[in-house]
C-alpha cells in the first residue's frame, strides 16, 4: 500500500481520511463510505483497546495492517456490510496486536 492513505483529517487523532481512495475505480461511491466508516470506527476501537500506538511509525503500520485486512474481506469475501468488516478486521488484528499492558520487552523477558 502507498503512503498516500496516510493523509490525515485529525493528525492529533490518528484519523485518515479516505484511506480507500485509490482504489474508488473498484468500488461504488457508497461502498468507499462503508469502507472508510469501518476503517474510522475500528481504528478509534483499537485506539480504546490501549494497543501501544506510542509512535508514528506503529500508527502507520497499524493503520496500513487495518485498512490491508478492510480490502482483504471488501474484495475476496465481498462483504459491504459496516459491522461485518469491523468485526473481520478486528479479528483479524487481534491475534497480531496487543494492548501496551500485556507487550512483553526484552529486558522483562530475560
Amino acid at each position: 500500500m502507498t503512503e498516500s492513505f496516510k493523509t490525515p483529517a485529525c493528525p492529533a487523532l490518528g484519523i485518515s481520511t479516505m484511506p480507500f481512495q485509490q482504489y474508488a475505480p473498484f468500488f461504488e461511491p457508497e461502498e468507499l463510505d462503508t469502507l472508510t466508516a469501518a476503517f474510522n470506527a475500528t481504528w478509534e476501537e483499537l485506539r480504546a483497546s490501549g494497543l501501544d500506538l506510542s509512535s508514528k511509525d506503529k500508527i502507520t503500520l497499524v493503520k496500513r495492517q487495518l485498512a490491508q485486512r478492510i480490502l482483504v474481506s471488501a474484495t475476496a469475501g465481498g462483504v459491504r456490510d459496516l459491522e461485518t468488516l469491523k468485526k473481520q478486521a478486528m479479528r483479524s488484528l487481534g491475534g497480531g496486536l496487543r494492548p501496551e499492558s500485556e507487550q512483553m520487552y526484552v529486558s522483562e523477558a530475560a
